[in-house]
């Protein structure tokens, strides 16, 4: 499919003078506590509040300083403004009297409170659990507490099979588990094909893309060029750290940037130029193939910016929590094609899925499979034992697309071609 025809850093962050105190927030369960000048997060569920190590905020930070996946939009006297450098969403922390007492006691951090605290954490954002399992799985919790006969590696992996029934009940396509001293991650998986051919169709996939003469920019996340066929190939391998940055004598991966954004603007503007001279050699303008087979997600602004600049419309890229996202910037691409497809995998997720549906509303077919159906936003938080844990953050009725209809958040997108699993996931 990839054999070609002929022709072919971040501003500084803004500092804030942030009056001492404290600091709520209802979007994250969060607390700040303000104190010269430094920010402590404590993280809240009803039976729990400790200052959380895990996060997109960190446990501690300043307005000096990037906190985390954020940036500071302003500080009052009364109120704390951060914006999601992912997506662009703010968050508003208000002032409170007092910290509560329990957030100074380091947390419970027995199976039963791992497992009470998780079931928490998915009541807050919005996530059903089964109560028969529920009271089966906290019955099981207490059991590992009492059983003294057991190593502590033994109780953590029994520990950690419960955490993964629990996020698997929750039907979360977005949730995931990181327990470090087991060097064990899980993701719900909602997967046909088996892990072992997604993973070597992506070797083969990218092997391809090296081995072509495409052109690619942003850490290779952009791979373009005109096919033999006489589609214009767009691949989009991801939609985060289009940029890394020097760190002492390492460089490391920038997921969301300023940067980013002008690079994805610098690529958009090599691809104009690439993309007239395959008019001049095809005598009109191509059709666009773009591929998102193995994309899945990362940046609501990346996606808005490039949707946006292949097919400028007057609706927003997506709606979230009645938060409208439209990121526009130059080039203008719309009359360097005429029509155009967009490949789709079930791995296809998040800001991928969002970008497939902006391209569908702006004219392109969809074909491939069903997406996986993880529209929402991810909060990070820790469980008490300092596993991490991964959630979708808003409910399937806050996320809407352009024309402000509910995306189909746990189903996914049906393509308008289906193609079968081995034509997407081809093994060799």
């Amino acid at each position: 499919m990839l054999a070609l025809c002929g022709c072919t850093a971040s501003l500084a962050p803004q500092q804030l003078e942030i009056a001492d105190g404290v600091y709520w927030s209802a979007h994250y369960h969060s607390y700040l506590e303000a104190k010269d000048g430094l920010l402590t997060r404590y993280q809240y569920t009803p039976s729990q509040c400790w200052s959380a190590d895990a996060g997109l905020l960190p446990r501690v930070f300043s307005s000096a300083y990037n906190p985390g996946q954020h940036e500071w939009v302003g500080a009052g006297r009364n109120t704390l403004v951060l914006r999601r450098l992912s997506d662009g969403i703010p968050v508003f922390f208000t002032r409170e009297p007092l910290l509560p007492a329990p957030c100074r006691q380091p947390p419970e951090a027995s199976a039963s409170a791992v497992i009470d605290t998780l079931a928490e954490v998915l009541t807050q954002f919005q996530h059903g659990l089964s109560q028969t399992e529920l009271l089966r799985w906290r019955y099981q919790a207490q059991r590992l507490d009492a059983q003294h006969n057991l190593t502590d590696t033994d109780k953590s992996v029994a520990l950690y099979q419960l955490v993964r029934e629990v996020l698997v009940d929750s039907d979360d396509r977005h949730a995931f588990v990181l327990a470090r001293e087991l060097g064990a991650y899980y993701r719900v998986n909602p997967f046909t094909v088996g892990e072992a051919q997604r993973e070597l169709s992506r070797q083969q996939w990218q092997q391809e893309l090296q081995q072509s003469a495409l052109y690619n920019d942003c850490e290779q996340a952009l791979w373009w060029g005109l096919l033999s066929s006489g589609e214009y190939y767009l691949g989009v391998l991801r939609l985060h750290g289009f940029t890394s940055a020097q760190q002492g004598l390492q460089q490391v991966e920038v997921s969301y940037s300023e940067a980013g954004q002008r690079c994805l603007q610098r690529a958009l503007d090599k691809l104009a130029s690439d993309l007239k001279k395959a008019s001049q050699s095809l005598g009109k303008p191509p059709s666009l193939l773009i591929d998102l087979r193995f994309n899945e997600g990362g940046s609501l602004l990346l996606a808005s910016q490039l949707a946006l600049s292949l097919q400028a419309q007057p609706l927003p890229f997506a709606s979230i929590n009645q938060h409208q996202l439209t990121e526009q910037r130059r080039p203008d691409l719309s009359r360097l094609y005429q029509g155009g497809r967009v490949l789709v995998s079930e791995i296809t997720a998040s800001a991928a899925e969002h970008l497939a549906q902006a391209l569908r509303l702006r004219g392109f077919s969809l074909h491939g499979q069903t997406t996986r159906g993880a529209f929402s936003p991810t909060i990070v938080k820790s469980l008490p034992n300092g596993w991490i844990i991964g959630v979708s953050m808003y409910a399937p009725a806050t996320l809407l697309d352009g024309h402000g209809q509910a995306l189909p958040e746990g189903t996914g997108l049906v393509p308008d071609q289906e193609l079968p699993a081995t034509w997407v996931f081809p093994v060799r």
